[in-house]
């Protein structure tokens, strides 16, 4: 029993999952390369106008922290 918790200790996960994951981490990897840039773009600001507000909350945001204002 792990002894800060109170629970048995969690098992290792299997080498088959392992190389499950890999393949499909490096499968996810493919795909994105493929994408065309202006899809490229698009993510990256979509992922900007969901994690900025979050850090805005913590603290203000830099200059170059703004998101940019485009549209792809």
């Amino acid at each position: 029993m792990n002894a800060h918790n109170g629970r048995e200790p969690r098992q290792r996960p299997s080498p088959q999952l392992l190389a499950a994951l890999r393949e499909s981490k490096a499968d996810f990897h493919r795909t994105q390369c493929a994408l065309p840039l202006r899809e490229k773009v698009r993510l990256v600001l979509e992922l900007q106008r969901l994690c900025l507000p979050l850090i805005a909350r913590q603290r203000p945001l830099q200059p170059w922290e703004q998101p940019w204002a485009v549209e792809p």
